[in-house]
């Protein structure tokens, strides 16, 4: 069995990797849909609230904008613009989109069936984490925290941390728990699929070793970054982490398959020179390498 596997071309094994880590998305939904990680979930959850809150927590905030669909989308033409530059077949592109829908379409899918209760307190003091303050702020006020210029945040309120320190000590009860519909986390599936896919496309075609090295690091924080960024600020449990991660790597890898599948081969040039045998001309082909 190893033997076969190693036999096998690199784009298979990304495709039988991207098969695999789909069963285990759906192994992972089916055991989440049972609610068994529900409590730990919140607990970890409710853990959160202890964290110091910041004006920092606002750039996350806005950062968390680049996650949504439109934003992605011009994300992944670039990305696909990038693969056309190195010079791969132009079918590369309705493949990258149809992979980037198709993790839409369950996160949209996902989201409409399986709800998550969640405790009155707590989902109040998720919200006080957010940085709730910044949507009153003007739009220049927006954009310049967007840029990391946090001081330019409103302060945090006696009202705001009020409301976390009363969602650490509240006791994890369903009773009258609102319906959390998240899951799986779309900025987790997003976000991976495009920082790998673009760590991938560094490693293979950045030349120069030590750019190569910041392309990579930079791609690969962006992959799992968005999504712990989400988890940060309490817009996301951690169950719905954990299934748009792994939904988000199975497409990408997915989609690597396909790239390899799809690499032009740089055929040689040939040119036709005259070379002088016994006194008559005759072409003869000089490859250059």
């Amino acid at each position: 069995m190893y033997i076969q596997l190693k036999r096998l071309p690199t784009a298979h094994k990304w495709l039988l990797l991207s098969s695999g880590l789909l069963v285990i998305f759906l192994i992972y939904t089916a055991i989440f849909s049972t609610g068994v990680l529900l409590t730990l979930a919140l607990r970890q959850e409710q853990w959160l609230l202890h964290r110091p809150l910041t004006r920092l927590d606002c750039v996350f905030h806005q950062w968390a904008n680049f996650g949504e669909v439109p934003f992605s989308l011009f994300f992944l033409l670039l990305l696909s613009g990038g693969c056309l530059w190195w010079g791969y077949r132009r079918r590369v592109v309705p493949y990258l989109l149809l992979l980037f829908f198709l993790g839409v379409g369950a996160e949209i899918l996902g989201k409409h069936i399986f709800p998550q209760p969640v405790p009155v307190s707590l989902d109040t003091s998720r919200v006080a984490l957010d940085c709730p303050q910044i949507e009153r702020q003007p739009r220049a006020i927006q954009l310049l925290v967007t840029l990391g210029i946090w001081w330019e945040a409103n302060p945090i309120t006696a009202k705001r941390i009020l409301s976390v320190q009363q969602g650490e000590r509240a006791p994890l009860s369903l009773n009258g728990a609102i319906p959390d519909y998240s899951y799986p986390s779309g900025h987790a599936i997003r976000w991976s699929f495009l920082g790998l896919i673009a760590c991938w496309l560094f490693a293979r075609q950045v030349r120069r070793r030590h750019l190569r090295r910041i392309l990579m690091a930079v791609a690969l924080a962006i992959a799992f970054g968005g999504g712990l960024m989400q988890f940060y600020v309490g817009v996301h449990l951690v169950t719905d982490l954990v299934g748009g991660y792994v939904l988000g790597i199975s497409s990408a890898c997915c989609a690597i398959g396909l790239l390899l599948l799809n690499e032009t081969r740089k055929k040689n040039n040939h040119l036709q020179a005259p070379v002088p045998i016994n006194g008559a001309l005759k072409e003869e082909e000089i490859e250059v390498s």
